[in-house]
């Protein structure tokens, strides 16, 4: 009996053999399937990699539009400034122009009234004078003098040291006292052509 247990064991062994190597063989072989899965999903998961690449790029586009407005922004400012800063030094210069014009007007009513005033005393002077010597003086003066203080003579006294001067530079003084006053008399009022015709009252 035992002879036969060790002879059924001989014949046995390489069918163990060979059950054990399958075994391994198959164990191998799931491992590598197992290896094969796990790469495969590595190869299918890594063409996502580049999201985070992409992310980047946009995000560096991103900041630098934001600087090229920031820029553009800061030179819109710095012009504001400079044409509020022009527009300040025009509204100064306008009126210290202003006030250049105010002083010239009242340092030109100040003259004519200061030369007033001399031409009114030198007036009052020629008629106090005796007409033959205010005559004397009369032939010589210029007429820019000469007009002013005989259109403000009375009428009697002018008469008077007219007759005492030289009868051409008499009709001188005369004529151009007569377009002076012309000159300085209001010009009468237009009278309106197109004026609508008084309504008649029946």
């Amino acid at each position: 009996m035992i002879e036969r247990l060790k002879a059924r064991g001989v014949r046995l062994a390489p069918v163990f053999g060979a059950a054990i190597l399958a075994l391994g063989g198959l164990k191998s072989l799931g491992l590598w399937v197992s290896f094969s899965a796990a790469a495969a999903e590595e190869e299918v998961s890594s063409p996502a990699a580049p999201a985070p690449v992409a992310e980047g790029r946009l995000l560096q586009q991103l900041d630098a539009r934001k600087r090229e407005l920031d820029a553009r922004e800061t030179t819109l400012g710095t012009r504001e400034k400079v044409l509020a800063a022009a527009e300040l030094r025009l509204e100064a210069a306008l009126e210290d122009l202003e006030r250049e014009k105010q002083v010239i007007a009242a340092a030109t009513d100040a003259r004519q009234r200061d030369s007033k005033d001399e031409i009114d005393t030198l007036t009052s002077a020629y008629e106090r004078m005796k007409p033959r010597d205010a005559a004397q003086i009369f032939a010589v003066l210029d007429d820019d003098i000469l007009l002013p203080i005989a259109a403000g003579m009375r009428t009697q006294a002018l008469a008077g040291v007219l007759a005492e001067m030289d009868p051409q530079r008499a009709k001188a003084l005369t004529i151009a006292l007569a377009n002076r006053g012309a000159a300085t008399e209001p010009a009468p009022a237009a009278v309106a052509l197109d004026a609508p015709a008084p309504m008649e009252i029946p």
